[in-house]
């Protein structure tokens, strides 16, 4: 995951794949990349990150130049200004419920190429998508951009940080799996039947602290919002994968010894961590997870010696669990995933 200096920064995935976008659809690309001071050696170097301020830039010129907000990843378009509109018809609703209904119903009416779905079921809410034409978003970008906007806006609304009990993707781990750690946190669901998130279904009561004057403010300052987490001052879990992630290879820290390097109760940052949608397993099966297909996609190195730098002390138990994850073991994860692919 993205350490604490490089927040300000994107994966290269995204970069990459709006220059490629931007191609495709024959746009001036030349210019863009001057209006952003980006050469094009940039562009498929996996270890080099990109500031999230010239990736939103970017972006919104090639929003510019399509007046299309899904870019060409969709069979129908999204009208340019799509996302400011709907913020101007839900910011003045008093709770966030209320918001997402409305969200939901402006969508289904100004577009085609999704669909939204809101649903509540005892004590979770699931926020779900369906693209109509997924065939044309073939990395996952719109997808991974719907999810994250709307995710953002609702946090926004609320001016707090809507907790992610688990991210449902109908997509296998991408390569660049260890960024999905900071952009959606919480517990990651792949090849799954359904896109979407699940949050705690009390947040839905939770009345909306914006007005129109801040959602101007909001909304200038997209689609580089987009890319950063609404976080008031502190996320435990972030700050957990952080220590996961420098401790993996001299073996994973219990609980108890996680507890007391955060300075707290076992009790307490298990609480804590409740409240912030996941738990120290699904941290650690994360984290291990974003570890492991960075190693298995960029790296050739033997299948022991990852399972050994992921905190597995037999490849045996790190292939089950792999498999466990993503539903294929590493070496046919790798096949299909590489990065020389």
């Amino acid at each position: 995951m993205p350490d604490k200096y490089e927040v300000g920064t994107a994966a290269n995935h995204y970069i990459s794949q709006l220059y490629h976008e931007a191609l495709k659809n024959n746009l001036d690309v030349a210019s863009m990349l001057k209006t952003i001071d980006v050469s094009e050696d940039i562009f498929d170097q996996p270890e080099l990150r990109v500031k999230t301020e010239k990736l939103a830039t970017f972006q919104n010129l090639i929003w510019q130049a399509l007046q299309d907000e899904s870019m060409g990843l969709a069979a129908h378009p999204l009208p340019a200004g799509s996302y400011f509109m709907m913020g101007r018809l839900t910011v003045n609703q008093p709770t966030l419920h209320k918001a997402l209904n409305l969200a939901v119903r402006f969508y289904a009416m100004v577009t085609k190429a999704f669909k939204i779905k809101l649903t509540v079921e005892g004590e979770t809410a699931f926020l779900d998508f369906t693209l109509c034409s997924p065939e044309r978003d073939p990395h996952h970008m719109f997808a991974e951009l719907l999810l994250l906007a709307m995710h953002r806006y609702a946090s926004w609304l609320i001016a707090d940080s809507l907790p992610i009990i688990e991210c449902h993707f109908d997509y296998p781990p991408p390569a660049h799996i260890t960024e999905y750690s900071y952009l959606f946190p919480g517990g990651h669901t792949f090849d799954s039947h359904k896109l979407g998130f699940a949050f705690p279904a009390k947040y839905l009561k939770r009345a909306v602290q914006q007005n129109d004057a801040s959602l101007k403010l909001f909304m200038k300052r997209c689609p580089r919002e987009i890319f950063q987490r609404y976080e008031a001052d502190y996320s435990l879990s972030t700050e957990l994968q952080r220590l996961l992630w420098k401790n993996l290879k001299g073996g994973v820290p219990s609980i108890d010894s996680a507890a007391a390097m955060m300075n707290m109760t076992k009790r307490t940052m298990m609480r804590k961590l409740k409240s912030e949608g996941t738990s120290y397993q699904q941290l650690k099966d994360q984290v291990r997870l974003d570890k492991a297909v960075t190693l298995l996609t960029k790296y050739n190195l033997p299948i022991n010696q990852i399972s050994e730098s992921v905190g597995f002390s037999e490849p045996a138990v790190f292939t089950r669990a792999f498999l466990n994850w993503t539903g294929v073991c590493p070496s046919q994860y790798r096949e299909k995933n590489s990065v020389e692919n």
